[in-house]
């Protein structure tokens, strides 16, 4: 059954992005002081820059594309049919043409987030122990839950009026705020500083 009331899907939203977040920071304090298992995600696109100069145009594309559809579509705003055909945001948050923005939820967020973690888990898993280099142990971990998280729930919202029932991350911000004030002044300030560090690694 989905987890389609207002409460569970803000509950999910802050359990899967403060899982997303714990896992991001522990593995980036981690490295400043030791040599943790599995790469941090700074490290990860450091690697690839390493391999492939392309990378650093990639993260600075995505995160300017980012910022771009957030000026255009902004998260808490549903409605943009004065600038689209009838474009909206579901519930959670995601853009999709279904008509008022009510995508069919199709899946609870409780066996999504199982299902998608136990993936990434056992391929993160499986990876570090066939003994690969531990920038690709970071790939599938960090690829895996940008897969899962970012790129799945948005493409199905937005091609096929299907949705996920957890909240985006600004959307989960957002109910944070409301509940929280002082929250957006540690997490906002901590996104832009992990988007320097991506871009800039190794500084600051």
């Amino acid at each position: 059954m989905a987890d389609n009331t207002p409460i569970k899907r803000e509950t999910w939203g802050y359990v899967i992005w403060g899982l997303v977040g714990a896992v991001i920071a522990v593995f980036e304090i981690w490295s400043l002081t030791g040599k943790p298992p599995f790469p941090s995600i700074s490290a990860t696109i450091g690697e690839l820059e390493k391999e492939w100069s392309g990378t650093k145009a990639i993260v600075v594309a995505l995160i300017v594309a980012a910022l771009v559809q957030v000026a255009t579509f902004p998260p808490l705003r549903d409605d943009f049919t004065e600038r689209t055909a009838g474009l909206r945001r579901t519930p959670n948050g995601r853009l999709t043409k279904a008509e008022d923005g009510m995508a069919e939820e199709i899946i609870g967020a409780g066996a999504y987030t199982a299902g998608a973690t136990a993936v990434v888990a056992v391929a993160t898993i499986l990876t570090w122990q066939g003994n690969a280099p531990k920038h690709v142990v970071g790939e599938v971990l960090y690829g895996g839950i940008a897969l899962f998280l970012l790129l799945i729930p948005n493409l199905l919202a937005y091609f096929t009026k299907r949705d996920i029932p957890f909240p985006t991350l600004f959307r989960t911000v957002h109910n944070l705020e409301g509940r929280w004030h002082p929250a957006v002044l540690i997490i906002w300030p901590a996104l832009a500083v992990l988007a320097v560090h991506l871009v800039a690694y190794p500084w600051p």
